[in-house]
């Protein structure tokens, strides 16, 4: 049996950010963008973008520049890009359908939803309690060209030099547009419908025109690329995921050594004993500056041990006593988190808890 819910907060100290403090990195679980019935759990993932007919799709393909196999292999990338992203939150246990059913290849809109004996043979055959379809898929690459001066190396080792030459600056745009349907069979309800239009540029230069399509990402890699930009973003539409967060922690100023000592017990993930010199540090000083900061670590502190009800309280307090501005923003921050929680608890509930 799956865990219901997994721990909401890890740590790791990552660098300097300047003379005064540090960077601490926490991963917390966010919501899913919609609720989906906590009596779904087994979930079955199916594309339908084989088309409708072969010839036909041949002809398209030969008309817009994309061979229905590169098609394929794009809407391929997009599900099991999604499969694999889900696999990361606890909420569904994913299973892939073998086969792939005839539906929206190269189509800009949904076709016909599925009959619901089709989406009960598949739950029945598959044991799952509902079905994610990919249902329409498309995509496209174009490159554009221009001349202009172009920064390339000539000579090695220590002859080498950098100099700019005419040569021929190359951009490569893909596009992805990837529809999703969500069937709840259950409640015989379509639950979710959704579109997906993704692109992302890449960009290369050389002395020719040959060279720089050389260097520049292929179609093929391209479409794959953002097709799984779109598998992702839906994966974060239906389930929790861990995201990081950033903080600071502070370890100066030196006239008040609780702040640095506190801060080495917390990169060795000693948080209570950080936690007990930050308190006496602030017992020890009068300065608003340094109160602000303690009690900002203090909230860090707590936030790390994931009790955010103290966090809230002293990062509230470094803004209410000592006037430290950033505080007030920390306070949201956590106050924002805490509801946030409390959604991500009720999405990875089961049934009969």
């Amino acid at each position: 049996m799956r865990p219901k819910y997994l721990p909401l907060i890890t740590l790791a100290v990552l660098a300097l950010l300047n003379s005064c403090s540090k960077t601490v990195t926490l991963n917390r679980m966010v919501p899913a963008e919609i609720s989906v019935p906590t009596y779904i759990q087994r979930l079955l993932l199916v594309d339908r973008t084989a088309p409708q007919n072969e010839s036909l799709a041949i002809i398209e393909g030969i008309l817009t520049g994309e061979a229905p196999f590169e098609v394929k292999n794009a809407a391929e990338a997009t599900l099991t890009r999604a499969q694999q992203v889900l696999n990361t939150s606890p909420r569904f246990e994913v299973i892939r359908a073998r086969e792939r059913l005839r539906g929206g290849l190269f189509a800009q809109t949904f076709p016909a939803p599925l009959l619901w004996g089709e989406i009960e043979r598949l739950c029945s055959q598959y044991d799952v309690d509902a079905v994610l379809v990919l249902e329409k898929f498309s995509s496209d690459f174009i490159v554009t060209d221009k001349r202009q001066m172009v920064k390339i190396t000539q000579g090695s080792g220590r002859d080498a030099k950098e100099v700019e030459v005419m040569g021929v600056y190359m951009e490569g745009v893909a596009s992805v547009n990837a529809g999703f349907r969500f069937y709840d069979p259950r409640s015989k309800n379509i639950f979710d419908q959704f579109n997906y239009d993704k692109t992302n540029l890449w960009s290369a230069e050389a002395e020719t025109r040959t060279q720089a399509a050389t260097l520049l990402i292929d179609k093929v890699r391209a479409t794959q690329y953002v097709g799984r930009m779109a598998g992702a973003s839906y994966a974060h539409r239906i389930a929790p995921m861990n995201v990081s967060i950033r903080r600071t922690m502070y370890e100066k100023p030196k006239s008040n050594p609780a702040l640095g000592r506190g801060s080495r017990f917390a990169q060795v993930n000693q948080w209570e004993e950080a936690l007990d010199t930050w308190h006496m540090g602030l017992n020890q000083t009068n300065n608003s500056k340094t109160g602000g900061r303690l009690c900002h670590n203090i909230a860090l502190g707590y936030e790390v041990m994931n009790d955010l009800e103290n966090a809230r309280f002293w990062a509230g307090k470094a803004f209410t006593d000592y006037g430290y501005k950033k505080g007030r923003t920390y306070a949201q921050e956590i106050s924002r988190r805490m509801r946030q929680e409390e959604i991500v608890r009720e999405q990875l509930a089961r049934e009969n808890d």
